[in-house]
């Protein structure tokens, strides 16, 4: 429903800037177009995930060996001995901790790889959007998916026009929280 609002929203902003055009509006749905379209990727992606997730299981193992050792030496062990013991193990879940981060973390090998595959698909959607749009003259695109403009004229962009108008009515360094002059 917000989607909708929004779509709503923007056409209603831009017919009062279009008074004299008129305005050929379409839309897309991106999420279909990805979904199609990064399906070739996926096996690639998640034979990477597979390698990364196997990798992480041996270091879990390995820290679950230590644990286990420690836990059936521990009674006979000194309390050096002990302290080594559970430093090894803290070092290793530390660099398990770590290990995961760079993998799966917000800019991980994950991400990235993800990145890398997705990218070039980005861009010819864009491009496919572009052409798309100028051979049969629309005015703009929305994205259903995302209740944004994918493509529009350049002639229906007012931002520059709105910005000298604010800088008529308001003036540059006034007191734009209440629209008033400081002086």
């Amino acid at each position: 429903m917000k989607k909708v609002l929004m779509i709503l929203a923007v056409i209603g902003l831009m017919s009062t800037a279009l008074v004299a055009e008129t305005m050929n509006i379409a839309y897309i749905d991106s999420d279909k177009i990805m979904y199609l379209k990064t399906q070739d990727i996926n096996p690639a992606l998640q034979a990477e995930r597979e390698k990364w997730e196997q990798e992480l299981h041996g270091l879990e193992q390995e820290i679950q060996q230590l644990k286990d050792d420690y836990d059936s030496k521990k009674m006979m062990l000194l309390e050096a001995a002990k302290i080594e013991a559970q430093d090894k193990i803290q070092q290793k879940t530390d660099a398990y901790k770590a290990r995961v981060q760079e993998v799966f973390g917000e800019q991980g090998e994950y991400y990235q790889k993800q990145t890398e595959l997705i990218t070039p698909i980005l861009n010819k959607l864009q491009q496919a959007i572009n052409k798309v749009s100028i051979e049969n003259n629309y005015t703009i695109v929305l994205d259903a998916a995302s209740a944004a403009i994918v493509y529009a004229k350049p002639n229906i962009d007012i931002t520059d026009e709105v910005l000298e108008e604010m800088t008529k009515t308001i003036g540059d360094g006034d007191d734009t929280s209440t629209g008033t002059s400081g002086k």
